[in-house]
């Protein structure tokens, strides 16, 4: 009698295919865990870069009071300057890449945009004097600074907001009364 306890060579090739398939399926899922883990490594390293450059701006704005700002810009760079009330200035400095803040402590914070940047021709200013105030007129100040990152509904066309740096900031009008319009070359 002969014995048929063994395996046959179809048997084996298929039992390798189908090897194979499975171990194809879990090497594309370990790419796609690790590319996910990087750009997520990515996005946090940038938005805490950017949460603590705002953090800086923002407690700046919200302990003095802005006396004037003033443009240094050239085509290359947009430079503004934070001159407050009591003699110390802060300023925005920004390349296409880069974005730095120097505090008015003097604390300088850098922020290196990858997969992006900075629209360094011009900054949207928008400011509202509120007369219906009692004793003081107030006035609002938002900064919208363009950060176009890389996707193609974001352009200076079609900027989506959501990436920008945007300040924002409320103020007696008998401190600085000066309306803009816009900061930067493009202006």
């Amino acid at each position: 009698m002969l014995n048929k306890k063994g395996t046959t060579l179809a048997e084996v090739i298929i039992s390798i295919a189908l090897i194979s398939v499975v171990l194809v399926f879990m090497i594309r899922l370990l790419i796609d865990l690790n590319n996910m883990q990087t750009n997520t490594t990515y996005a946090t390293g940038n938005q805490v870069n950017r949460a603590e450059i705002l953090r800086m701006i923002g407690n700046d704005l919200n302990n003095k009071d802005i006396a004037s700002i003033t443009d240094n810009s050239d085509a290359n760079n947009l430079n503004i300057t934070f001159g407050f009330t009591d003699g110390t200035r802060a300023s925005i400095s920004t390349t296409s890449e880069i974005f730095t803040y120097t505090s008015s402590d003097n604390t300088l914070r850098r922020w290196i945009i990858e997969d992006g940047s900075i629209y360094v021709n011009r900054a949207k200013v928008y400011y509202s004097a509120d007369s219906k105030a009692e004793n003081n007129k107030i006035y609002t100040l938002i900064i919208d600074i363009e950060v176009h990152t890389i996707n193609e509904e974001n352009d200076v066309e079609n900027n989506n907001t959501l990436d920008d740096i945007i300040i924002s900031y409320m103020g007696s009008v008998e401190d600085f009364s000066t309306p803009l319009s816009c900061l930067g070359q493009g202006c």
